[in-house]
């Protein structure tokens, strides 16, 4: 059968700037990575599902992130406000905070009983905190010492924590609570004070540093002595990972290299092993502010917004994951040529370019009649961020939803086909429910908009010209986060995912995608038939697909779209979303890579080899 024929509309006025990388740890008990962003949110990566961003939880600017810690299942933060946060994974928002009563935390680790917290301070104390039977509060502080605590290691079986701070580091009892080590590190100029930014205890009490003079220093943690200096990095070393083997050590930091350590025999003859420099890799482009090690990867991110993964012992197996987020930005108003570009704090309304031009020609680029226009910008209150959005097929209503709650407005717009049309926009504030809501959509006839909210309900609205009423509700649906919401194009069907791998009409699952038979409850014959006829080089694929998409005028085929490349369009650029908005029209919203690097702020300039 043909493949039909379309016109691709590339939209590149959509400029979404993904936020750096400030903090990524390894939770080896869910087998996940949870990194924050500068902008104080939280995104967690499944690993057993090939990288998935499952969840992300909103920040907000003024509220930063220092530091990041898995408890077991459990996600803990900590920032300049001075208190310890835990999240609620389901909800995807806070569920209790403590105070350090010593300033701003730089710094957090935990006991590997998941019965306690330590977190370093402005003030320069180690504090405790009890998360026993569930629990999070303040227990004890450590001596104070002078100058900030802005690095931590706990090493249960030993008992003690090291910790990093200006021109020193300290080995703390954690049964009485006062230093049993201290080591300096010394400075080069007088003025110029030399800053311990990571640390990190193995179990035979050797202790590793990385600091503001670029050097990764092992020491001998029983007499506070170095083993061995390496001064690999140009500039500060701002992260160390560990692996769980203690073999490997990782270092990285403002010279963007990774690199990696070995405790190794030195030669053939000989049972004496020493830590060697054993490899290095140059991936990123600007300062990497974080990096963790999982049982395979060493894992890194930073200024340049990207999460690296690089397979241990397989140089040719790297991943780099989309800094845009998996869930859906981009709102498609069919019938009204619109599109709704979801920003971290603001929406906007855009009504789309047009021409009237066909050609006979593949790939000619057709001339644009109409330019596209902004019609709407809607800012939240108090920057805060928006978890989802949605607009309606006709382009009358607009949702979107924060951890404040969920908001609904009506939009009513007057002379669309001249070149500025006149709209207005009025907020429904009667008939909806208090709270807030992880995904949105409207059925294409205008008459619903179902809700899939933080309390895992499934709620639907039904949407009159005059009223907004609730008219029905799924209570208890489903234990875990709601992560996929669609309806299909009669307007009756609504198609449900969660995280608990239950999925109600459609699934997509391990690369193969299945069809659902609604009325016989089982895969249909197409999705039977296709599933064991799937070539080799779709089932290798590494990208995850984040869209699909079906054209009325081709019910036989369906449409995909992962990081770059939507079905059969080999493309370079970021793909954000891709849908239909009639029968033979598609449009494509794109983030060029250069784009989103041409607001990223200097890197550090080295010299390279013959300049």
């Amino acid at each position: 059968a043909a493949m039909g024929e379309f016109r691709v509309h590339r939209v590149r006025f959509f400029e979404y700037q993904p936020k750096a990388i400030q903090c990524i740890v390894y939770g080896k008990e869910v087998n996940k990575v949870a990194l924050s962003r500068s902008d104080g949110c939280i995104e967690t990566w499944d690993l057993k599902n090939d990288w998935y961003q499952d969840k992300v939880i909103q920040g907000s600017e003024s509220k930063s992130i220092e530091t990041l810690c898995w408890q077991g299942e459990r996600l803990y933060s900590a920032g300049l406000d001075g208190d310890v946060v835990e999240y609620d994974l389901k909800k995807l928002e806070p569920k209790a905070s403590a105070s350090s009563n010593a300033g701003p935390v730089w710094c957090l680790t935990t006991e590997s009983h998941g019965k306690f917290l330590a977190a370093g301070t402005e003030d320069g104390c180690v504090v405790l905190f009890d998360t026993d039977y569930n629990s999070l509060q303040y227990y004890r502080s450590f001596d104070k010492q002078e100058g900030r605590i802005l690095s931590i290691a706990w090493n249960t079986s030993l008992e003690v924590i090291l910790t990093g701070g200006v021109d020193n580091m300290r080995l703390w009892s954690v049964k009485s609570g006062h230093a049993v080590q201290r080591m300096t590190l010394g400075r080069v100029e007088k003025s110029k004070e030399t800053i311990v930014w990571c640390v990190a205890i193995l179990s035979d009490m050797t202790l590793v540093s990385g600091d503001s003079r670029g050097r990764t220093i092992f020491w001998n943690g029983k007499q506070g002595t170095q083993i061995k200096s390496f001064q690999m990095h140009q500039a500060d070393v701002l992260c160390l990972a560990v692996h769980q083997d203690e073999k490997q050590v990782f270092s990285s930091g403002v010279d963007p290299k990774v690199v990696q350590f070995q405790y190794t025999t030195t030669s053939r003859e000989s049972d004496w092993k020493m830590w060697v420099r054993t490899k290095i890799w140059y991936q990123h482009t600007h300062d990497v502010r974080a990096m963790a090690v999982t049982p395979t990867d060493v894992v890194s991110g930073g200024v340049d917004t990207t999460l690296l993964a690089n397979r241990l012992g397989n140089e040719k197996n790297k991943r780099k994951m989309r800094s845009i987020p998996m869930h859906q930005l981009v709102g498609v108003a069919k019938d009204r040529n619109a599109l709704l570009l979801q920003y971290p704090d603001y929406l906007e309304l855009w009504r789309l370019g047009n021409t009237r031009k066909t050609s006979e020609k593949d790939g000619e680029v057709l001339p644009e009649e109409i330019p596209p226009q902004k019609l709407i910008q809607l800012k939240t209150k108090d920057g805060q961020h928006i978890a989802c959005s949605a607009i309606s097929s006709r382009a009358n209503w607009m949702s979107y939803s924060d951890i404040d709650g969920f908001k609904l407005y009506k939009i009513t717009m007057t002379d669309t086909e001249s070149i500025s049309p006149s709209v207005d926009l009025r907020k429904v504030k009667k008939g909806l429910p208090s709270y807030s809501a992880h995904r949105i959509v409207f059925t294409p006839d205008e008459k619903f908009l179902v809700i899939a909210t933080s309390c895992q309900k499934i709620v639907v609205i039904s949407l009159d010209e005059d009223s907004v009423s609730l008219y029905h509700a799924w209570d208890d649906y489903t234990e875990e986060s709601i992560h996929q919401l669609s309806v299909s194009s009669n307007s009756k069907l609504v198609a449900v995912a969660d995280l608990s791998y239950k999925i109600t009409v459609l699934g997509v699952e391990s690369k193969e995608i299945y069809e659902f038979d609604v009325e016989k409850k089982e895969y249909s014959d197409w999705c039977r038939e296709v599933c064991n006829k799937f070539p080799n080089a779709w089932k290798k694929r590494h990208q995850i697909i984040h869209h699909i998409s079906t054209s009325p005028r081709y019910p036989d085929k369906i449409f995909f779209c992962d990081l770059d490349k939507f079905f059969i369009l080999d493309k370079t650029q970021y793909l954000i979303h891709m849908d239909f908005v009639n029968d033979d029209w598609v449009v494509m919203v794109e983030r060029t890579k250069l784009a989103m690097m041409e607001s990223l702020p200097m890197a550090m300039q080295q010299k390279k080899f013959g300049t």
